[in-house]
């Protein structure tokens, strides 16, 4: 009881020390800074941090040994260098749109693919874009404002309410919505966004402590897979079209919009292959993934692995 209660008593202070952070130094300095100038910004915080994130750190490295297991210790440094200096841009990015409009903002990002969207609203199709945590992720809100597509982001209320109001502000300023899963308007808010000919968004690359989820492969490990997008894109007959953000050399970004996937009406084997686009996507750019994460913080016992997809097979 008592280490329970000093774990919370951390946890509070180190909510208000990031958001005195957040709030009074890191906020007004990047939005006051150029789109460039926030970035560098970005990558310094994160050498930084890679150098003095000893847990982290380790927990980077340890998840690029599964992932990459053929490549030396070196070029996985290299890696997560690279994720640490990536992550931090993301933030410096997101915190310098807060002060620009969101216009500004989306002309550092591209879009390709966008035909796949407008055949599939010709057909009066119900549109779900599944996603990861690739690239800048949330510059899909920012993209698609001169494309006129209405976003909506399905997701799990953060347990840290300063954080959570962040990010809805955030995607409201950059033109989406924020649905809170399980909450009581949220197919209500699904419905009208999709009425409107707009698309649900979802991220289904983290292991959400208390979400429905499945076995699937990712890297080659059982990974435990929210079935939202699943559960959503089945129960509305939804096109899935997988989209995801890239950073590119020159600063910018690029939002690509695939073909929509083939999917099976079994949560599972649909679970598994959007996990599989998300996985193929991380391989392009394995510097732009979240590696810090704990995506394989749980694993399946006997009693809770009955049905597991391995290698494009279903095993009951």
């Amino acid at each position: 009881m008592a280490r329970s209660s000093s774990r919370q008593r951390l946890r509070r202070t180190r909510s208000r020390v990031i958001r005195i952070v957040f709030s009074l130094v890191l906020m007004p300095l990047a939005r006051a800074l150029s789109w460039r100038a926030s970035q560098r910004l970005g990558r310094w915080l994160g050498t930084l941090a890679w150098r003095v994130g000893k847990r982290d750190r380790q927990r980077i490295l340890d998840h690029l040994a599964v992932a990459f297991p053929e490549l030396d210790e070196a070029r996985r440094e290299e890696m997560g260098r690279a994720c640490a200096g990536h992550v931090f841009t993301c933030v410096t990015e997101l915190l310098h749109a807060f002060g620009h409009p969101a216009e500004e903002v989306s002309r550092h990002a591209e879009i390709v693919g966008f035909d796949e969207i407008e055949k599939l609203r010709e057909e009066e199709r119900r549109i779900v874009l599944m996603t990861g945590h690739c690239g800048n992720w949330e510059m899909i809100s920012a993209a698609n404002i001169s494309h006129g597509l209405g976003l909506a982001a399905i997701a799990r209320r953060l347990d840290d309410d300063f954080s959570q109001q962040m990010i809805v502000d955030l995607r409201a300023h950059l033109g989406s919505e924020t649905i809170a899963r399980g909450g009581k308007s949220s197919a209500r808010q699904m419905l009208k966004t999709l009425r409107r000919k707009g698309a649900l968004a979802l991220l289904i690359d983290q292991d959400i402590r208390g979400a429905d989820g499945v076995w699937v492969p990712f890297f080659g490990r059982l990974a435990h897979t929210p079935t939202a997008a699943a559960e959503i894109a089945l129960r509305m007959d939804a096109a899935v079209v997988p989209t995801f953000s890239e950073r590119l050399a020159d600063g910018s970004h690029r939002v690509t919009f695939h073909a929509p996937l083939d999917l099976p009406d079994d949560l599972l084997e649909a679970t598994a292959i959007m996990t599989r686009a998300i996985e193929e996507q991380i391989r392009r750019q394995p510097e732009q993934w979240v590696w810090m994460h704990r995506r394989w913080r749980q694993q399946p016992t006997a009693d809770d692995a009955e049905r597991v997809w391995r290698d494009d097979t279903l095993v009951s």
